[in-house]
């Protein structure tokens, strides 16, 4: 049995703060790639929404932009508390889903683009 209540080494903290550090730098620059993402669909968007869109076309146009938003909350909620390891793999499978979710409606739009408009 282990005992959990010895007191921590001063270099347990300093590790401890370094990979506190690390989980904050890399949940900032994941933050900034999903933001990618979600600036490009709204831009998108209201290229299209210049053009005059649909009722349809809003919902099909604005769902790239919510999606990534909703992937990166529940990625951050999965990985929170595990290794980095398992972080950026976690955040990484969120990004390609988040892009390819991006890429498929920006290729329905192109073909489809006549049914988006009024």
């Amino acid at each position: 049995m282990t005992d959990n209540t010895a007191p921590r080494t001063a270099g347990s903290e300093t590790a401890g703060k370094v990979l506190s550090a690390l989980h904050g730098f890399l949940v900032g620059m994941f933050g900034l790639a999903y933001a990618f993402i979600v600036w490009n669909a709204i831009f998108y968007l209201t290229q299209m929404a210049q053009a005059g869109i649909s009722g349809y076309g809003w919902v099909v146009l604005l769902l790239p932009a919510i999606v990534p938003m909703i992937v990166f909350i529940v990625a951050l909620a999965l990985s929170r508390r595990r290794s980095i390891g398992v972080f950026v793999l976690v955040m990484l499978a969120g990004l390609a889903l988040s892009a390819v979710f991006w890429l498929d409606t920006l290729s329905y739009a192109l073909r489809n683009g006549a049914s988006l408009l009024n």
